[in-house]
């Protein structure tokens, strides 16, 4: 909202932009009539995000660190780690990191994305993505920064086809049997085809988590808070059989289990794919995919349905003539 002052027979006027501490336009004039006009053009200006001044923009690594104290720290722990990790990168490979915001181009974004995809995955760019557009819309609207909505003019990229890696007899005997897994990765591995649980999330397990037949999830990728799921025999006999909490870093079962797929000379098998073979083998167990949503945690049905429906031909051909 603009304001005017009468300076002795001038008026002056002030618009403010936003609610935190940007530095309000000031202009002075001779008549009434056009310190209320230069206000209504200013106000247009901010309100359709033209109006621009160097002066009042912060640098692209202080807007990160801002949003990161202000926005990334009110959400699921998951997420607010993965977001400071992500940022935290972005930070260091970015060239124009000490440009201020309204300086930062589409072909900016465009040039360090196409350095990013050709050391990672187009998935891991679509999800950092949508951070930084989402610190960019909160920039806009709710900090007052006029900026361009740069994002709009990039190239779109089409997400991958879900991964969808199945476990061979052979492999499972190897992780499970082998004599170079020790005893705490045989349980995790085994854990996780029992439950489908993430590694965040089984590395987070403590003993007052297990609540008889079920286990409470803390924090779940997707935000959920203290979700429940059911446990197996096996599930359990494994739980009380190890050290809780887990006694690794993420980082640390993230080279074990590296080190582990060498030595048995197995080739692209993830982690995560343990977490693709439990749900696939709980649907062709038979159970209802909306209880299989309840212990995957998949917030969209659709999305449970769309990665898990290539179902092995061989299961379902023995169904098919089950009793024939």
């Amino acid at each position: 909202m603009g304001t005017i002052t009468k300076r002795g027979k001038k008026f002056r006027a002030i618009v403010r932009i936003g609610e935190f501490k940007l530095k309000p336009i000031k202009k002075t004039f001779p008549s009434k009539a056009l310190a209320k006009r230069f206000i209504s053009e200013k106000e247009l200006e901010i309100q359709k995000g033209t109006y621009k001044t160097d002066t009042n923009y912060p640098t692209l690594k202080n807007l990160i660190n801002r949003y990161l104290i202000e926005v990334s720290c009110r959400k699921s722990d998951f997420v607010r780690k993965w977001e400071a990790y992500s940022l935290s990168k972005f930070v260091k490979e970015f060239p124009q990191i000490e440009y201020k915001i309204n300086k930062i181009t589409p072909q900016h974004i465009g040039d360090f994305r196409n350095k990013y995809i050709q050391e990672r995955k187009i998935s891991t760019w679509l999800r950092f993505l949508t951070v930084v557009k989402h610190m960019w819309i909160v920039a806009q609207t709710e900090w007052g920064y006029p900026l361009d909505s740069i994002f709009n003019n990039l190239q779109k990229m089409k997400r991958p086809e879900p991964r969808f890696r199945r476990l061979t007899n052979r492999e499972l005997t190897l992780l499970t049997k082998g004599n170079h897994t020790v005893e705490i990765m045989r349980n995790i591995i085994n854990l996780a085809l029992e439950t489908g649980l993430r590694r965040g999330e089984i590395l987070g397990i403590k003993d007052e988590h297990i609540k008889d037949n079920t286990l409470v999830i803390p924090v779940r990728k997707n935000g959920s808070i203290n979700s429940e799921i059911p446990l197996t025999n096996k599930a359990k006999t494994i739980l009380k059989s190890m050290e809780l909490p887990i006694p690794l870093h993420y980082e640390g079962l993230k080279s074990k289990w590296r080190r582990l797929v060498e030595k048995y000379e197995i080739k692209d098998l993830h982690f995560h794919d343990l977490r693709h073979e439990a749900i696939s083998r709980y649907l062709e167990k038979g159970l209802p995919i909306q209880d299989v949503q309840v212990i995957s945690g998949h917030k969209d049905i659709n999305i449970l349905m769309n990665v898990y429906g290539n179902l092995r031909a061989s299961t379902i051909a023995s169904k098919l003539n089950l009793g024939s």
